[in-house]
Protein backbone atom coordinates (compact mmCIF):
# COMPACT_ATOMS: atom_id res chain seq x y z
CA UNK A 1 0.00 0.00 0.00
CA UNK A 2 1.25 3.49 -0.84
CA UNK A 3 0.27 6.85 0.56
CA UNK A 4 1.10 10.52 0.28
CA UNK A 5 1.93 12.63 3.30
CA UNK A 6 3.76 15.77 4.30
CA UNK A 7 5.10 17.45 7.39
CA UNK A 8 2.27 19.64 8.62
CA UNK A 9 3.99 22.98 9.00
CA UNK A 10 3.93 24.58 5.56
CA UNK A 11 0.46 25.71 4.49
CA UNK A 12 1.62 26.81 1.06
CA UNK A 13 3.06 23.37 0.31
CA UNK A 14 -0.11 21.76 1.59
CA UNK A 15 -2.23 23.89 -0.75
CA UNK A 16 0.03 22.94 -3.66
CA UNK A 17 -0.34 19.23 -2.91
CA UNK A 18 -4.10 19.51 -2.42
CA UNK A 19 -4.39 21.35 -5.73
CA UNK A 20 -2.41 18.65 -7.52
CA UNK A 21 -4.46 15.87 -5.98
CA UNK A 22 -7.70 17.55 -6.96
CA UNK A 23 -6.57 18.01 -10.54
CA UNK A 24 -5.39 14.42 -10.83
CA UNK A 25 -8.78 12.82 -10.24
CA UNK A 26 -11.38 11.87 -12.81
CA UNK A 27 -11.66 10.67 -16.38
CA UNK A 28 -9.50 13.42 -17.86
CA UNK A 29 -6.54 12.42 -15.68
CA UNK A 30 -5.47 9.38 -17.76
CA UNK A 31 -2.03 10.26 -18.99
CA UNK A 32 -0.28 7.52 -20.91
CA UNK A 33 2.15 9.89 -22.64
CA UNK A 34 3.12 12.25 -19.81
CA UNK A 35 1.19 15.29 -21.02
CA UNK A 36 -0.78 15.85 -17.82
CA UNK A 37 1.16 18.88 -16.63
CA UNK A 38 0.54 20.67 -19.94
CA UNK A 39 -3.12 19.67 -19.90
CA UNK A 40 -3.55 20.85 -16.31
CA UNK A 41 -1.80 24.14 -17.03
CA UNK A 42 -4.40 24.97 -19.67
CA UNK A 43 -7.22 23.78 -17.40
CA UNK A 44 -6.04 25.82 -14.40
CA UNK A 45 -5.88 28.96 -16.54
CA UNK A 46 -9.25 28.44 -18.24
CA UNK A 47 -11.23 27.17 -15.24
CA UNK A 48 -9.34 27.92 -11.99
CA UNK A 49 -10.63 26.22 -8.86
CA UNK A 50 -12.21 23.24 -10.61
CA UNK A 51 -11.20 19.59 -10.68
CA UNK A 52 -12.59 16.80 -12.79
CA UNK A 53 -14.55 15.20 -9.94
CA UNK A 54 -16.58 18.29 -9.11
CA UNK A 55 -19.99 18.28 -10.73
CA UNK A 56 -22.27 20.83 -9.08
CA UNK A 57 -21.37 24.42 -8.30
CA UNK A 58 -23.65 24.77 -5.26
CA UNK A 59 -21.29 22.44 -3.39
CA UNK A 60 -18.97 25.42 -2.91
CA UNK A 61 -21.66 26.97 -0.70
CA UNK A 62 -22.70 23.67 0.85
CA UNK A 63 -19.14 23.01 2.03
CA UNK A 64 -18.68 26.50 3.46
CA UNK A 65 -21.97 26.25 5.32
CA UNK A 66 -20.99 22.82 6.69
CA UNK A 67 -17.63 24.17 7.85
CA UNK A 68 -19.32 27.06 9.64
CA UNK A 69 -21.60 24.61 11.45
CA UNK A 70 -18.64 22.44 12.43
CA UNK A 71 -16.74 25.48 13.71
CA UNK A 72 -19.22 25.74 16.59
CA UNK A 73 -17.34 22.92 18.34
CA UNK A 74 -14.50 23.32 20.81
CA UNK A 75 -11.16 21.68 20.01
CA UNK A 76 -9.81 20.81 16.57
CA UNK A 77 -10.64 17.10 16.77
CA UNK A 78 -14.26 17.87 17.60
CA UNK A 79 -14.46 20.36 14.72
CA UNK A 80 -13.17 17.75 12.25
CA UNK A 81 -15.55 15.11 13.61
CA UNK A 82 -18.49 17.52 13.47
CA UNK A 83 -17.60 18.42 9.90
CA UNK A 84 -17.71 14.75 8.91
CA UNK A 85 -21.08 14.27 10.61
CA UNK A 86 -22.47 17.43 9.04
CA UNK A 87 -21.40 16.30 5.58
CA UNK A 88 -23.08 12.92 6.12
CA UNK A 89 -26.23 14.85 6.90
CA UNK A 90 -25.72 16.80 3.68
CA UNK A 91 -25.46 13.56 1.69
CA UNK A 92 -28.69 12.32 3.23
CA UNK A 93 -30.41 15.65 2.50
CA UNK A 94 -29.42 15.34 -1.18
CA UNK A 95 -30.08 11.60 -1.55
CA UNK A 96 -33.63 12.12 -2.77
CA UNK A 97 -32.15 13.37 -6.06
CA UNK A 98 -30.93 9.84 -6.85
CA UNK A 99 -27.89 8.58 -8.70
CA UNK A 100 -26.69 10.57 -11.68
CA UNK A 101 -27.55 13.97 -10.22
CA UNK A 102 -24.00 14.69 -9.04
CA UNK A 103 -24.52 13.85 -5.35
CA UNK A 104 -21.17 12.99 -3.77
CA UNK A 105 -21.35 9.84 -1.64
CA UNK A 106 -24.95 8.90 -2.41
CA UNK A 107 -24.08 5.20 -2.14
CA UNK A 108 -21.31 5.22 0.48
CA UNK A 109 -22.79 7.94 2.74
CA UNK A 110 -21.06 7.78 6.16
CA UNK A 111 -18.46 5.35 4.77
CA UNK A 112 -17.40 7.79 2.04
CA UNK A 113 -13.60 8.17 1.93
CA UNK A 114 -13.46 11.60 0.23
CA UNK A 115 -16.05 13.96 1.62
CA UNK A 116 -17.27 17.00 -0.36
CA UNK A 117 -15.10 19.29 1.77
CA UNK A 118 -11.97 17.47 0.62
CA UNK A 119 -13.04 17.56 -3.02
CA UNK A 120 -13.90 21.28 -2.98
CA UNK A 121 -11.28 22.43 -0.45
CA UNK A 122 -8.72 23.72 -2.90
CA UNK A 123 -11.38 25.28 -5.10
CA UNK A 124 -12.73 27.25 -2.14
CA UNK A 125 -9.26 28.77 -1.73
CA UNK A 126 -8.89 29.60 -5.42
CA UNK A 127 -12.35 31.21 -5.48
CA UNK A 128 -11.48 33.35 -2.46
CA UNK A 129 -14.15 31.75 -0.28
CA UNK A 130 -11.65 30.07 2.03
CA UNK A 131 -9.17 32.45 3.62
CA UNK A 132 -6.98 30.15 5.70
CA UNK A 133 -4.19 28.16 4.05
CA UNK A 134 -3.54 24.46 4.40
CA UNK A 135 -5.62 21.38 5.05
CA UNK A 136 -8.98 21.01 6.77
CA UNK A 137 -7.14 19.82 9.89
CA UNK A 138 -4.99 22.96 9.90
CA UNK A 139 -8.12 25.08 9.47
CA UNK A 140 -9.76 23.31 12.44
CA UNK A 141 -6.70 23.94 14.61
CA UNK A 142 -6.71 27.61 13.64
CA UNK A 143 -10.39 27.94 14.51
CA UNK A 144 -9.93 26.15 17.83
CA UNK A 145 -6.78 28.08 18.67
CA UNK A 146 -8.33 31.43 17.92
CA UNK A 147 -11.39 30.61 20.00
CA UNK A 148 -9.16 29.56 22.89
CA UNK A 149 -7.42 32.91 22.72
CA UNK A 150 -10.74 34.67 23.07
CA UNK A 151 -11.12 35.87 19.44
CA UNK A 152 -13.97 33.47 18.59
CA UNK A 153 -17.37 32.79 20.02
CA UNK A 154 -19.34 29.63 19.37
CA UNK A 155 -22.10 29.59 16.82
CA UNK A 156 -25.46 29.32 18.53
CA UNK A 157 -27.42 28.34 15.43
CA UNK A 158 -26.41 26.14 12.54
CA UNK A 159 -25.57 28.12 9.43
CA UNK A 160 -25.50 31.52 11.13
CA UNK A 161 -22.26 33.38 10.54
CA UNK A 162 -20.37 34.32 13.68
CA UNK A 163 -19.40 37.93 14.21
CA UNK A 164 -15.83 36.64 14.22
CA UNK A 165 -13.70 35.37 11.35
CA UNK A 166 -14.05 31.63 10.74
CA UNK A 167 -11.57 31.51 7.89
CA UNK A 168 -14.19 31.88 5.16
CA UNK A 169 -15.72 34.75 3.23
CA UNK A 170 -18.44 36.13 5.54
CA UNK A 171 -20.26 37.82 2.65
CA UNK A 172 -21.52 34.51 1.30
CA UNK A 173 -25.30 34.07 0.90
CA UNK A 174 -27.02 32.50 3.91
CA UNK A 175 -28.03 28.84 3.89
CA UNK A 176 -31.70 28.09 3.24
CA UNK A 177 -34.02 27.86 6.21
CA UNK A 178 -33.80 24.45 7.81
CA UNK A 179 -30.54 23.61 6.06
CA UNK A 180 -29.75 19.90 6.63
CA UNK A 181 -33.04 19.46 8.47
CA UNK A 182 -34.91 18.83 5.23
CA UNK A 183 -34.23 17.92 1.62
CA UNK A 184 -32.04 20.24 -0.45
CA UNK A 185 -31.04 20.27 -4.11
CA UNK A 186 -28.60 21.98 -6.46
CA UNK A 187 -30.90 24.72 -7.70
CA UNK A 188 -29.32 28.08 -6.99
CA UNK A 189 -31.12 31.17 -5.81
CA UNK A 190 -30.33 34.37 -7.68
CA UNK A 191 -28.25 35.69 -4.78
CA UNK A 192 -26.25 32.46 -4.69
CA UNK A 193 -25.74 32.44 -8.46
CA UNK A 194 -24.56 36.05 -8.46
CA UNK A 195 -22.12 35.35 -5.62
CA UNK A 196 -20.64 32.25 -7.25
CA UNK A 197 -20.53 33.88 -10.68
CA UNK A 198 -18.44 36.70 -9.25
CA UNK A 199 -16.13 34.32 -7.39
CA UNK A 200 -15.56 32.19 -10.50
CA UNK A 201 -15.01 35.26 -12.66
CA UNK A 202 -12.32 36.59 -10.29
CA UNK A 203 -10.68 33.22 -9.59
CA UNK A 204 -7.04 32.72 -10.47
CA UNK A 205 -4.76 29.79 -9.71
CA UNK A 206 -1.98 32.27 -8.81
CA UNK A 207 -2.85 34.37 -5.76
CA UNK A 208 -0.99 37.33 -7.28
CA UNK A 209 -3.41 37.29 -10.22
CA UNK A 210 -0.88 36.19 -12.81
CA UNK A 211 -2.71 34.53 -15.70
CA UNK A 212 -6.14 35.81 -14.69
CA UNK A 213 -6.72 37.20 -18.19
CA UNK A 214 -7.18 33.61 -19.40
CA UNK A 215 -10.08 32.85 -17.05
CA UNK A 216 -13.10 31.94 -19.22
CA UNK A 217 -15.77 32.04 -16.52
CA UNK A 218 -16.47 35.76 -16.70
CA UNK A 219 -17.43 35.70 -20.37
CA UNK A 220 -19.00 32.23 -20.48
CA UNK A 221 -21.19 32.86 -17.42
CA UNK A 222 -22.89 35.75 -19.21
CA UNK A 223 -24.58 33.14 -21.37
CA UNK A 224 -27.75 32.57 -19.34
CA UNK A 225 -28.90 29.42 -21.07
CA UNK A 226 -27.75 25.84 -20.69
CA UNK A 227 -25.37 24.47 -23.28
CA UNK A 228 -24.41 20.98 -24.36
CA UNK A 229 -21.41 21.90 -26.54
CA UNK A 230 -18.68 19.28 -26.27
CA UNK A 231 -15.68 21.60 -26.03
CA UNK A 232 -14.93 24.98 -24.50
CA UNK A 233 -13.88 26.34 -27.89
CA UNK A 234 -17.42 25.64 -29.18
CA UNK A 235 -19.11 27.81 -26.53
CA UNK A 236 -21.50 30.48 -27.92
CA UNK A 237 -19.52 33.26 -26.20
CA UNK A 238 -16.07 32.43 -27.59
CA UNK A 239 -16.16 35.41 -29.97
CA UNK A 240 -16.64 37.74 -26.99
CA UNK A 241 -13.53 36.59 -25.13
CA UNK A 242 -10.69 39.05 -24.73
CA UNK A 243 -8.06 38.39 -27.43
CA UNK A 244 -5.50 36.87 -25.05
CA UNK A 245 -8.02 34.38 -23.68
CA UNK A 246 -9.38 33.50 -27.10
CA UNK A 247 -5.86 32.99 -28.49
CA UNK A 248 -4.91 30.67 -25.63
CA UNK A 249 -8.16 28.75 -26.01
CA UNK A 250 -7.46 28.22 -29.70
CA UNK A 251 -3.95 27.02 -28.82
CA UNK A 252 -5.45 24.63 -26.28
CA UNK A 253 -7.86 23.35 -28.90
CA UNK A 254 -5.04 22.76 -31.37
CA UNK A 255 -2.94 21.02 -28.72
CA UNK A 256 -5.87 18.77 -27.79
CA UNK A 257 -6.61 17.78 -31.36
CA UNK A 258 -2.99 17.17 -32.32
CA UNK A 259 -2.04 15.18 -29.23
CA UNK A 260 -5.21 13.09 -29.47
CA UNK A 261 -3.59 11.51 -32.51
CA UNK A 262 -0.63 10.42 -30.39
CA UNK A 263 -2.99 8.78 -27.92
CA UNK A 264 -4.81 6.92 -30.70
CA UNK A 265 -1.48 5.77 -32.15
CA UNK A 266 -0.51 4.54 -28.69
CA UNK A 267 -3.67 2.41 -28.69
CA UNK A 268 -2.70 1.10 -32.11
CA UNK A 269 0.80 0.21 -30.89
CA UNK A 270 -0.55 -1.69 -27.88
CA UNK A 271 -3.19 -3.42 -30.03
CA UNK A 272 -0.49 -4.74 -32.34
CA UNK A 273 1.16 -6.44 -29.37
CA UNK A 274 -1.94 -8.26 -28.09
CA UNK A 275 -1.55 -12.00 -27.93
CA UNK A 276 -4.15 -14.69 -27.45
CA UNK A 277 -7.17 -12.39 -27.22
CA UNK A 278 -10.16 -13.23 -29.37
CA UNK A 279 -10.98 -9.56 -29.80
CA UNK A 280 -7.41 -8.48 -30.68
CA UNK A 281 -8.10 -8.03 -34.40
CA UNK A 282 -11.29 -6.07 -33.72
CA UNK A 283 -9.55 -3.80 -31.20
CA UNK A 284 -6.79 -3.05 -33.68
CA UNK A 285 -9.26 -2.37 -36.52
CA UNK A 286 -11.20 0.03 -34.32
CA UNK A 287 -8.11 2.03 -33.44
CA UNK A 288 -6.85 2.05 -37.01
CA UNK A 289 -10.23 3.43 -38.07
CA UNK A 290 -10.08 6.08 -35.36
CA UNK A 291 -6.62 7.11 -36.44
CA UNK A 292 -7.74 7.45 -40.05
CA UNK A 293 -10.63 9.66 -38.98
CA UNK A 294 -8.28 11.78 -36.89
CA UNK A 295 -5.74 12.13 -39.70
CA UNK A 296 -8.43 13.20 -42.18
CA UNK A 297 -9.78 15.85 -39.79
CA UNK A 298 -6.45 17.36 -38.71
CA UNK A 299 -5.86 20.76 -40.28
CA UNK A 300 -2.56 22.40 -41.28
CA UNK A 301 -3.70 25.49 -39.37
CA UNK A 302 -3.66 23.56 -36.07
CA UNK A 303 -0.22 22.14 -36.81
CA UNK A 304 1.14 25.56 -37.76
CA UNK A 305 -0.34 27.19 -34.63
CA UNK A 306 1.14 24.64 -32.23
CA UNK A 307 4.49 24.64 -34.07
CA UNK A 308 4.80 28.40 -33.61
CA UNK A 309 3.83 28.37 -29.94
CA UNK A 310 5.31 25.20 -28.46
CA UNK A 311 7.93 27.31 -26.71
CA UNK A 312 5.17 29.00 -24.67
CA UNK A 313 3.95 25.81 -23.01
CA UNK A 314 6.54 25.92 -20.25
CA UNK A 315 5.56 29.51 -19.47
CA UNK A 316 1.96 28.47 -18.90
CA UNK A 317 3.24 25.75 -16.61
CA UNK A 318 5.15 28.26 -14.52
CA UNK A 319 2.02 30.41 -14.20
CA UNK A 320 0.11 27.50 -12.72
CA UNK A 321 2.98 25.92 -10.75
CA UNK A 322 3.12 22.83 -12.95
CA UNK A 323 6.59 21.64 -13.88
CA UNK A 324 6.61 20.86 -17.59
CA UNK A 325 9.85 19.00 -18.22
CA UNK A 326 12.01 19.26 -21.30
CA UNK A 327 11.32 15.68 -22.37
CA UNK A 328 7.59 16.42 -22.59
CA UNK A 329 8.25 19.49 -24.73
CA UNK A 330 10.62 17.47 -26.93
CA UNK A 331 7.97 14.78 -27.40
CA UNK A 332 5.34 17.35 -28.36
CA UNK A 333 7.76 19.02 -30.77
CA UNK A 334 8.67 15.80 -32.56
CA UNK A 335 5.07 14.58 -32.72
CA UNK A 336 3.90 17.89 -34.16
CA UNK A 337 6.48 17.60 -36.93
CA UNK A 338 5.08 14.20 -37.91
CA UNK A 339 1.62 15.77 -37.97
CA UNK A 340 2.61 17.89 -40.95
CA UNK A 341 1.83 14.75 -42.98
CA UNK A 342 -0.68 12.86 -40.83
CA UNK A 343 -1.60 10.36 -43.52
CA UNK A 344 1.95 8.94 -43.40
CA UNK A 345 2.21 8.45 -39.65
CA UNK A 346 0.77 4.92 -39.40
CA UNK A 347 3.38 3.60 -41.81
CA UNK A 348 6.25 5.60 -40.31
CA UNK A 349 8.27 3.37 -38.00
CA UNK A 350 9.96 6.36 -36.35
CA UNK A 351 6.62 7.97 -35.46
CA UNK A 352 5.34 4.71 -33.98
CA UNK A 353 8.58 4.27 -32.06
CA UNK A 354 8.34 7.83 -30.71
CA UNK A 355 4.98 7.09 -29.08
CA UNK A 356 5.94 3.61 -27.85
CA UNK A 357 9.24 4.79 -26.40
CA UNK A 358 7.55 7.69 -24.62
CA UNK A 359 5.12 5.39 -22.80
CA UNK A 360 7.85 2.90 -21.96
CA UNK A 361 10.10 5.67 -20.61
CA UNK A 362 7.32 6.82 -18.29
CA UNK A 363 5.99 3.47 -17.10
CA UNK A 364 8.43 0.61 -17.67
CA UNK A 365 10.25 1.08 -14.35
CA UNK A 366 6.98 0.67 -12.47
CA UNK A 367 5.93 -2.37 -14.45
CA UNK A 368 2.87 -0.63 -15.91
CA UNK A 369 4.07 -0.13 -19.47
CA UNK A 370 1.75 -1.93 -21.84
CA UNK A 371 4.40 -1.64 -24.52
CA UNK A 372 6.97 -3.57 -22.44
CA UNK A 373 4.84 -5.72 -20.12
CA UNK A 374 2.64 -8.58 -21.26
CA UNK A 375 0.92 -8.62 -17.87
CA UNK A 376 0.04 -4.95 -18.24
CA UNK A 377 -1.42 -5.66 -21.69
CA UNK A 378 -3.49 -8.51 -20.29
CA UNK A 379 -5.11 -6.07 -17.88
CA UNK A 380 -5.82 -3.56 -20.65
CA UNK A 381 -9.45 -2.82 -21.41
CA UNK A 382 -8.75 -2.15 -25.08
CA UNK A 383 -8.56 1.64 -25.06
CA UNK A 384 -6.66 4.34 -23.18
CA UNK A 385 -6.92 8.09 -23.01
CA UNK A 386 -8.93 10.48 -25.11
CA UNK A 387 -8.98 14.05 -26.30
CA UNK A 388 -8.11 16.61 -23.62
CA UNK A 389 -11.09 18.71 -22.57
CA UNK A 390 -9.35 20.81 -19.87
CA UNK A 391 -12.11 20.00 -17.32
CA UNK A 392 -14.72 21.38 -19.68
CA UNK A 393 -17.43 18.93 -18.62
CA UNK A 394 -17.04 20.06 -15.01
CA UNK A 395 -17.05 23.71 -16.06
CA UNK A 396 -20.08 23.17 -18.31
CA UNK A 397 -22.02 21.64 -15.42
CA UNK A 398 -21.16 24.64 -13.21
CA UNK A 399 -22.10 27.11 -15.94
CA UNK A 400 -25.38 25.34 -16.58
CA UNK A 401 -26.21 25.47 -12.86
CA UNK A 402 -25.48 29.19 -12.87
CA UNK A 403 -27.59 29.80 -15.97
CA UNK A 404 -30.96 29.02 -14.43
CA UNK A 405 -31.31 30.24 -10.81
CA UNK A 406 -34.56 29.37 -9.08
CA UNK A 407 -36.04 32.80 -8.42
CA UNK A 408 -34.74 34.64 -11.49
Amino acid sequence: MSFLGWVDHNAEQQDSILRALGAAKGHDARDELGLGTIRDSFADLFFPGLSTIQQRVRYFLFVQWCCEIAASQGDADRIVARLHDTEVRLIKALSHLGEGAGVIGILSQEDLERMPSEIYWNGLMVLGMRRTSGSRQRWARQVAGSRASGRYEALEEEGVVSSHDLGFDPSRPPPPDGFLQQEVDFTLLVEEADFLRARLKNACIDQTGRGHEYNLFGTFSRYRRKTLVRAAWEHPKVAELRPSARDLLMLGAAFSRIMHGAVILYNVCVSRLLEGREDAAQILDNHLGSFGTWADALTPADVDLLTRRISELSLFGSMTRHRIDEKAIAFVTRWTRYCQEPSKILGDAAANRLVSDREAFLKAAGGTSRIRSKKARERWGGESGGAMDYRWFTARSCLNDLATPKNA
